[in-house]
C-alpha cells in the first residue's frame, strides 16, 4: 500500500501538488498504525495483563481452584 502511494506523494503527473498532501497523509497513517500495531498494543497488553488477578475466573462449583469451590459430599 505504502508502495502504491509513493507515486502520489510525491507528485508526479498534471494535478501532482494537489494529490501529494494526501498521499502523504495515508502514508503517514499507514506507519502510525503499523507502529502502533506492533509496539504499543503490545506494550499495552503486557501492562493490563500484569495487573490481572490470578484468582481463577471459574465460576464452577466443583472446581477447586474457583473462590465458588464446595466441597463435594458423599452420597448417603
Amino acid at each position: 500500500m505504502i508502495a502504491g502511494m509513493l507515486p502520489l506523494a510525491l507528485g508526479f503527473g498534471d494535478g501532482g501538488d494537489q494529490t501529494a498532501p494526501l498521499g502523504r497523509a495515508v502514508i503517514g497513517g499507514l506507519l502510525a498504525a503499523t507502529a502502533a500495531t506492533l509496539f504499543v498494543l503490545p506494550a499495552a497488553f503486557v501492562l493490563l495483563m500484569g495487573r490481572a488477578s490470578t484468582v481463577s475466573p471459574s465460576l464452577d462449583p466443583f472446581d477447586p481452584a474457583s473462590r465458588h469451590h464446595t466441597p463435594e459430599t458423599p452420597d448417603a
